[in-house]
């Protein structure tokens, strides 16, 4: 089908440049996109690749002439209108071009009015062409089987689709009537009834036994509307018809398959039921009849299926029945049973929803009476019963071991920590000695320069002569820079006094760490407090790969148990180091550690810019003895420990994130007070 013609593309073959200029001019004023082309082969290559609405050809071009550029176009099945501009008046090579396909022949030189109205038509008149070809191909490939007849009845068009159902090709079928496909299968009435229903203008719709050219039987659905002429008189008569065969047959498949359905769900040992929208019963095989004592003529009365529950389980079971038919799960399953009699007995009902052509049209379910799995059940608490204090104190042996982990989990951290406690104790206990012995030193020379001020002082009171004595203590003085030792005397008790600070702050951290409260015991505890007394716990494990930084917020207290807390940080914060040492990299990595408080929540980040963890690992990072280092590196309890004390201790949460850059941030939540259950 062409554009629009506001947008319709027309190419302009022709060997001469002002021709060509000239026609493209016109074309243009009328709103429509001109091309051009040189001669007929370069026409010819610009048809392959490129769409076009319409051709304006010139019949004499160098190289391929007009007639041979209509004859490859005829040849090639391209469905494009062309009108023909020649300098000739050839009668003869005009009716050559008519014949080929052209729309029209224009005379040059071409009058611009004569071209508009001749490009406006042969647009217009192409668009109707292809139209009325799709149309026509739309019917011709229809599913349904579509007949034209005229007013007596009389075959003027078929579809494919007739000819591929009735085995009649459409040159047997055209100018007989379509008594062609009668069956003698209806009465005369039959077929009166439906040729008065038509020919009086109504439509009539129905099933028709017809016959195939094979002698075979088939069933179709057709619609016959009357088509009226100028004359408003009834002209044909137009046939859509259905091949229903096949849906009819396995409609009465159907009807075998519910037939055997219904004896089947009579031999089960279970009740099967269907219950419409509005609750009644519907349906249910001989075990239902059987269990609540109902029979069928009471069935069809109409019986509430409601009324096979128990009074207190009616609300129940009405609810689940709206759940389901809303397609909302629910788990309980258990109600208790009512027969017709009163005896009441346990039952499960399972149920799905009924869908009958795209409808919802009821609820479809087996029930199970469970009376003896319920005596079983008895009888299994009664052992339960006998078991229970076995497992109490079996429950309290793995509540022992538990703890006995996590004591040895902290106490292997704190052993492997050991060595790197003692290395931070020993450097400030060496420069503090060597400090104070170079005080000693210094003490010892300036005792030497007071002797020798001494005894120059007491020459002076003899009146002696002291050159060469003032000349030797200031030699002595000199020797000794003693502006420089009066300056390095202060300086070394600063740095003695920073050293004996540091090993105190490193022994109360180490005490603050270690002290115990009970297991259970929860007090408030300084968050911020915890972690810094951690890092310098933790300070020979990371200093030697990464530096830290952190940004605490303003915390108040939060109730919890502090040595519990504390081990989950010393476990993060060594767990960081490892994964940034793994890298081997020559520079120090980072480990960010960040606190701040939203409502009633403490939260702290715990990041490194290690390798990050694979998603296949991070799935088991909480599972106890799961580890990814080499045997002997490590136990595979820290991340399990801290996600126990953490989540099921404090209430709180730990997550890990693994962002696409790198890196691995684990992020602790805590409440400030614990609900006590």
């Amino acid at each position: 089908m062409s554009e629009p013609e506001e947008t319709a593309t027309i190419l302009v073959a022709d060997d001469s440049t002002f021709i060509r200029t000239l026609v493209s001019s016109i074309i243009k004023k009328m709103g429509y996109n001109p091309v051009m082309a040189l001669d007929g082969d370069d026409c010819i290559e610009y048809i392959k690749t490129h769409p076009i609405d319409l051709l304006l050809l010139d019949m004499n071009m160098p190289g391929k002439t007009g007639i041979e550029v209509l004859s490859y176009i005829r040849d090639h099945q391209f469905t494009i209108p062309v009108i023909i501009i020649s300098g000739s008046s050839d009668v003869e090579m005009a009716v050559e071009s008519l014949r080929l396909g052209a729309y029209d022949f224009l005379i040059k030189p071409v009058n611009p009015e004569r071209l508009k109205v001749t490009v406006k038509n042969a647009l217009s008149t192409f668009g109707l062409r292809q139209n009325l070809k799709l149309f026509s191909e739309a019917i011709n490939q229809n599913p349904l089987s579509i007949v034209i007849t005229d007013s007596d009845g009389f075959i003027k068009y078929v579809n494919k689709a007739f000819t591929s159902i009735s085995g009649y090709s459409e040159q047997e079928a055209i100018g007989r009537t379509m008594n062609v496909l009668k069956s003698e299968e209806h009465s005369t009435s039959y077929y009166k009834k439906l040729w008065a229903t038509i020919t009086s203008g109504n439509i009539w719709h129905g099933e028709l036994k017809n016959k195939k050219k094979n002698g075979e039987f088939f069933l179709e659905q057709a619609t016959i509307s009357p088509i009226k002429g100028h004359n408003s008189k009834i002209a044909h008569f137009i046939w859509i018809k259905q091949d229903i065969t096949e849906y009819k047959n396995k409609q009465a498949e159907l009807a075998l398959s519910e037939l055997r359905f219904h004896d089947m769900a009579n031999l089960l040992p279970q009740t099967i039921f269907e219950v419409d929208l509005q609750g009644r019963i519907t349906y249910t095989n001989r075990m239902g009849f059987e269990t609540f004592g109902y029979t069928k003529e009471e069935l069809q009365k109409g019986v509430q299926a409601l009324m096979l529950f128990a009074p207190e389980d009616r609300e129940k079971a009405g609810l689940h029945m709206k759940l389901r038919l809303a397609e909302i799960p629910f788990d309980n399953h258990e109600y208790t049973g009512l027969k017709k009699d009163g005896t009441t007995f346990p039952i499960l009902a399972y149920t799905s929803r009924i869908i009958q052509n795209e409808q919802l049209v009821g609820i479809r379910g087996i029930v199970l009476d469970i009376s003896e799995r319920k005596q079983a059940e008895e009888k299994l608490q009664q052992l339960n019963k006998t078991l229970e204090q076995r497992v109490e104190e079996r429950t309290k042996d793995l509540a022992i071991s538990q703890q006995q982990i996590l004591q040895q989990e902290k106490l292997a951290s704190i052993g492997q920590l050991a060595a790197g406690i003692a290395h931070e104790i020993n450097n400030p206990l060496n420069f503090i000695k060597l400090n104070f012995a170079t005080q000693q030193e210094n003490i010892t020379d300036l005792l030497s320069i007071l002797q020798e001020y001494r005894a120059f002082t007491k020459k002076i009171d003899t009146k002696s002569p002291f050159s060469t004595e003032l000349q030797k203590i200031r030699q002595i003085e000199q020797d000794l820079d003693l502006d420089t030792l009066l300056v390095d005397i202060p300086q070394i008790f600063v740095e003695s006094q920073g050293g004996f600070e540091r090993m105190t702050t490193i022994i109360n951290s180490m005490r603050n760490f270690a002290y115990k409260h009970a297991i259970n015991q929860k007090a408030f505890f300084d968050i911020n407090k915890g972690i810094r007394d951690t890092l310098i716990i933790a300070r020979n494990e990371y200093r030697y790969c990464a530096d830290i930084e952190t940004d605490l917020g303003d915390l108040p207290l939060v109730q919890c148990n502090p040595e519990q807390i504390n081990q989950v940080f010393l476990n993060l914060i060594i767990n960081a180091s490892h994964a940034i040492a793994s890298q081997m990299k020559t520079s120090n990595g980072k480990i960010k550690i960040h606190t701040w408080k939203e409502s009633s929540t403490i939260f702290c980040s715990i990041s490194d810019d290690g390798p990050g963890i694979s998603p296949e690992v991070q799935e088991h990072i909480f599972d106890p003895f799961f580890t990814t280092k080499k045997p002997g590196k490590g136990t595979g309890l820290g991340l399990s420990i801290s996600y126990d004390i953490i989540v099921l201790k404090h209430q709180g949460t730990l997550q890990v994130h693994c962002p696409s850059e790198g890196g691995t941030t684990f992020t602790i939540t805590l409440p400030l007070m614990i609900n006590k259950e």
